[in-house]
């Protein structure tokens, strides 16, 4: 009998189709989304922040918007905090409840400022709250680790970048070109399970790792290493490939095993990074890439090479979750109902 969330991670593919279905006619997006604000600011915890990681990329790179993203708490512990009339704050929660950034909402619409909500659920706070939401629609989740939620949300903030892209006259054509067939590409990699088994049977002999990427998959990454630790218990955390260089690359002298996340757009700086720690510690490797023998690896997990960043950030997304899963079956952890691991509402 397959767990709750390997049910749901099997449902991604259907979710990813509605919303193309949607809210993607003739080349036009058509989710409702406000244009008229400077720049735009990330409000989220969790699994929701990592998701606004990769959104304010999003915005950055398909809407030349200024972007930046902050923790909820941490929004909420600035005793200088000033709303800014001129900017968009953009929440970001799969329950539309969670306590800290539905209360950072509250705070930023009491003093006037202009917000967004993107949820998973049509009645709930944040979205009564907001000037304007965007329900993903991917059904409810009942087990804990966000999974078609959460890639659900990644989709629907990159809709709105698009959307606020197409506002500015700007061309959209080359980042929705083929996105029908996404759905398909990501069942693809959830169908084919074997590329796992074994990167799984090592990554379950771990206490603890370190886990790389650079831009997108940096931020892709520490939706890993969370995705590791509430379903494994496994002590994985991300760092930027370039600053894991500064210091942090010392973990490699007393945890032997590391994980590596890189396309085929790595750079030549990028790659002298991986080389270094290569030639310097020479670690166990596991490597989640589309850019086969590059290098030498212990461990590879590969999906197809696609053109847009969309597809290669949510296969990213989907083999994290497929591993993630995997390693805590071998572990015999409770995936659904991780111990001491509650959602976090109101």
């Amino acid at each position: 009998m397959k767990t709750l969330m390997e049910q749901e991670i099997n449902e991604v593919g259907q979710v990813l189709g509605n919303l193309i279905s949607k809210y993607i006619v003739n080349y036009c997006i058509t989710v409702n989304f406000p244009s008229k604000f400077s720049r735009i600011k990330f409000v989220a915890s969790g699994s929701s922040h990592n998701c606004a990681g990769i959104a304010e990329k999003f915005f950055r790179d398909i809407a030349e918007c200024d972007s930046s993203c902050e923790f909820s708490s941490e929004f909420l512990s600035n005793r200088n905090q000033r709303i800014d009339k001129d900017t968009l704050y953009f929440f970001i929660s799969q329950s539309g409840e969670t306590f800290d950034t539905s209360t950072a909402l509250e705070t930023v619409k009491k003093a006037g400022g202009m917000t967004f909500a993107l949820t998973n659920t049509e009645e709930c706070k944040m979205n009564t709250l907001a000037d304007t939401y965007l329900n993903v629609e991917a059904g409810k989740e009942a087990s804990i680790a966000a999974t078609k939620s959460f890639t659900a949300c990644v989709f629907g903030a990159w809709l709105c970048a698009l959307k606020l892209a197409q506002s500015k006259s700007i061309d959209i054509s080359s980042h929705i070109e083929g996105i029908e067939k996404l759905p398909s590409a990501i069942e693809d990699i959830i169908a084919n399970p074997k590329q796992f088994e074994t990167a799984a049977n090592f990554l379950a002999k771990q206490k603890s790792l370190p886990i790389v990427g650079y831009d997108y998959y940096y931020a892709a990454a520490r939706e890993c290493a969370l995705k590791t630790k509430e379903t494994t218990f496994i002590d994985a955390n991300a760092y930027a490939l370039g600053e894991f260089m500064h210091g942090h690359m010392a973990l490699l002298t007393q945890k032997n095993a590391i994980i590596e996340i890189f396309t085929d757009d790595i750079n030549p700086f990028e790659k002298k990074s991986l080389d270094k720690i290569k030639t310097k510690y020479n670690p166990k490797t596991i490597v989640i890439t589309d850019y086969k023998g590059y290098m030498e690896k212990d461990y590879e997990i590969t999906f197809p090479k696609f053109k847009t960043m969309i597809f290669k950030v949510l296969a990213l997304i989907t083999i994290f979750q497929m591993l993630a899963l995997k390693t805590a079956l071998k572990l015999k952890r409770n995936v659904d109902t991780p111990e001491g691991l509650d959602k976090v509402v109101m």
